[in-house]
């Protein structure tokens, strides 16, 4: 008698797609059913389900299989990771709260001969899985592969967790990041940094060098440091720890640069490139607005950037309460009024401010990006390199191609997500 193992999610999967389990029982009976508990890494327990078993398909045997999907469960125990980097920073930040490593225990209850469930022996004990706050429509999900974002040892072109183009567009002093899955075997060991004198990675190359991830060789111990974030943006690599660089310095390293490229390298031999390329053009799109940089919360669980350049325009919504009050005074001698006598009286004043964003003209992997903005639940405004949050006004977004539009441009209505107050009348 045992509890039987049919299915279960992959060792690294999305919290916010399917994450089912499917178990049977060898010995099916009409009152058998199974306790379903879930641990956190500390083995805390998460949550206990009792789950009564159904029939297999197209069968009229007794009830003999389970299933429970630990997606609501492991959702509600992440989040995610953003911050601004400091002065003299490691280049590798372990994220932290986006990402959850759970295990599930399998056991059979029945009914004695008095009707009360008893635990039955050989419970079923699933291997730990990771699951992280990353989310695929239902089409997509049929044909996601987590093991394109793992980043292993041996030459290849492994994604990072971005669904941005390759080429991508930054100002001086800006911050921009890119998270990634570490595995196992201590990849990565470093990321590839590499400044040109031309744009999109074109020219002379300026500077050739490395920098090193100080968690490497805790890859093989612990989940904790398997998933990652790199602040590479041109306001991040001037502050990382010279002494994690193998050649130049991090306050000159990008002198003179128009573009830079990343890409990771693992710790076989000299290095071999284990990841895609991401090439950052700096001061390439010229305006004569301010303009707005935004950070939001990407599909797969990594946090995006993009400069809307074009004219913004701010505004402040105001709500007002207020009363009617008697705007007669009794003096002791007199009743009347003045000039400051007030009537209407405000008691209660809130604030919003509200600022739309204009693109310039997108390309057709930028079009495609925006959709990620307008339905992201968490977004940033970067202003003085710190981090402002702001929410999305609106219920629809219209895609743009070339081929449809010709240029593709979007708006966008932000709004502060702190909820400001004036005294009282």
């Amino acid at each position: 008698m045992a509890v039987q193992n049919i299915a279960s999610p992959e060792a690294y999967q999305l919290a916010y797609n399917d994450n089912v389990y499917v178990f049977g029982t060898s010995q099916p009976t009409a009152t058998k059913r199974f306790r379903v508990i879930a641990f956190d890494s500390s083995l805390n327990e998460l949550a206990t389900l009792l789950v009564y078993p159904v029939a297999t398909p197209g069968a009229t045997t007794t009830p003999n299989r389970g299933y429970v999907d630990m997606s609501r469960i492991i959702q509600s125990a992440i989040s995610s990771d953003i911050a601004i980097a400091p002065a003299s920073h490691n280049a590798f930040y372990a994220n932290t709260n986006s990402h959850i490593e759970y295990s599930v225990v399998i056991k059979e209850e029945d009914q004695d001969s008095q009707g009360v469930y008893q635990t039955l022996p050989n419970w079923l004990f699933y291997e730990r899985k990771s699951a992280w706050n990353g989310v695929q429509d239902l089409a997509d999900w049929i044909d996601f592969t987590p093991s394109d974002y793992l980043m292993t040892t041996g030459v290849g072109t492994t994604k990072f967790l971005s669904d941005g183009p390759t080429t991508r567009e930054i100002k001086s002093e800006q911050s921009a990041y890119l998270y990634l899955i570490a595995s196992e075997d201590n990849a990565p060991a470093r990321f590839q940094l590499i400044t040109y004198d031309g744009y999109n990675g074109t020219g002379s190359v300026i500077n050739n060098t490395t920098v090193s991830n100080p968690h490497a060789t805790d890859l093989t111990n612990s989940f904790k440091f398997r998933y990652l974030r790199m602040p590479i943006g041109t306001y991040d690599i001037p502050r990382i720890d010279s002494s994690l660089f193998s050649s130049g310095s991090p306050s000159t390293i990008l002198n003179g640069a128009k573009s830079y490229t990343i890409r990771l390298q693992d710790n076989i031999g000299v290095g071999q490139v284990i990841s895609e390329t991401i090439t950052f053009n700096i001061d390439q799109e010229c305006s004569k607005f301010d303009g707005v940089r935004l950070h939001w919360l990407g599909r797969l669980g990594g946090f995006e950037s993009f400069n809307f350049n074009f004219k913004s325009i701010e505004k402040t919504d105001i709500k007002r309460k207020d009363f009617r009050k008697q705007h007669h005074t009794w003096t002791g001698s007199a009743w009347e009024y003045d000039k400051m006598s007030r009537g209407r009286t405000q008691y209660d004043t809130q604030t919003t401010k509200k600022v739309k964003v204009n693109t310039g003209y997108l390309t057709d992997s930028e079009s495609v990006w925006m959709e990620s903005l307008f339905s992201s639940p968490t977004i940033y405004e970067e202003r003085s390199n710190e981090l402002i949050a702001v929410n999305i006004d609106g219920r629809s977004i219209t895609k743009q191609t070339s081929l449809n539009n010709k240029l593709c441009q979007y708006s966008f209505d932000l709004e502060y997500s702190l909820l400001n107050y004036r005294q009282r009348g």
